[in-house]
């Protein structure tokens, strides 16, 4: 292996956003520092743009490490710098803006770029009440979305609603309209792409004061118009190992109680694995010193790890990108 970057688990400096819908739960609940006291309202934790925090790799980028060895960082050696997955917290304390992603082929043709966005929500808490928006409450056509649209706010009631508790998973391919409500604590798995067309934003300003762009007629080029679409996924609870979401994009597993797990039985092929604890702690072990992570704390074991163990106590999530 090249330059012996890769050889542990390698811990990354989250990218922080401050978003108007945001709030203070990153530091208060996952232990983010936040630089100054902006309503914060993502953790970007795993993201090729991220610097690497621990090992002879510190201060390069993941992008770079995967440049530098794909075969041992991610199991190929035809891999683009570029992971195609992204692992966030989200803190939403306000509604975000009613949105909608393209697909891979709609991202190509409308913004030129490489992939679109599905992704994938767990939610790690929520408020007596919370709420998201998924897809439509009846289905409408293009010109009938549209006309709510500029009907002072009258789209709303075009939004289905859904409840949500701490446990629930939600699954958002591309196309769905969508949006979390105020009092959610979010786990988010997702391509990596931030290609966003928001169509509504509750009729309020920025965090400069002035109102957000709107992307009216892109949503309405990739939406779906399908009534209800089922928003929670069903899985068992009480599982030691549960299977949350495989698709052509990710896979997500569940894992939970005291236990030493194999990494290679989980994945079940040689591949990158991105962990995030949320709740106890884990420890990676391996031909290395011992990795301690808690709650909050994510990290990307490079493909070479293959005898990499968990030692777990508490629940992790644990993906893996299917390209």
């Amino acid at each position: 292996m090249s330059e012996g970057f890769a050889m542990i688990p390698l811990l990354l400096e989250p990218t922080l956003y401050t978003r108007v819908w945001g709030g203070r739960e990153l530091e208060t609940r996952l232990g983010k520092h936040l630089p100054d006291a902006e309503p914060y309202g993502e953790s970007w934790e795993i993201y090729w743009k991220n610097r690497v925090l621990n090992g002879p790799g510190r201060g390069r980028t993941l992008g770079d490490l995967i440049a530098a060895d794909p075969r041992a960082m991610v199991g190929t050696d035809k891999a683009d710098p570029e992971y195609p997955l992204l692992v966030k917290f989200i803190d939403a304390q306000d509604w975000l803006s009613v949105q909608v992603h393209p697909d891979d082929v709609q991202a190509a043709k409308l913004e030129g770029q490489p992939r679109g966005k599905t992704e994938c929500w767990y939610i790690i808490d929520a408020k007596p009440g919370a709420q998201l928006a998924y897809g439509l409450s009846e289905a409408v056509d293009a010109p009938t979305f549209r006309a709510a649209l500029s009907g002072g706010g009258q789209v709303k009631r075009l939004l289905q609603f859904v409840n949500v508790a701490p446990g629930d998973f939600v699954f958002v391919p591309a196309g769905t309209l969508h949006a979390i409500g105020p009092g959610v604590l979010i786990y988010e798995l997702q391509q990596t792409s931030d290609t966003t067309y928001r169509v509504y934003d509750w009729d309020r300003p920025g965090l400069d004061g002035k109102p957000r762009e709107l992307h009216v007629e892109k949503s309405l080029a990739v939406m779906s118009f399908a009534a209800r679409p089922m928003a929670k996924v069903n899985y068992d609870r009480s599982a030691a190992s549960a299977l949350l979401a495989e698709n052509r994009y990710f896979t997500l597993k569940k894992l939970q109680g005291e236990k030493n797990l194999a990494l290679a039985a989980i994945t079940g092929r040689p591949t990158a694995t991105l962990i995030s604890v949320i709740r106890g702690e884990v420890t990676l072990h391996g031909d290395h010193q011992p990795v301690r992570m808690s709650l909050g704390n994510s990290a990307f074991i490079p493909a070479a790890l293959a005898r990499e163990s968990l030692d777990l106590h508490g629940e992790v999530l644990v993906a893996w990108s299917m390209l």
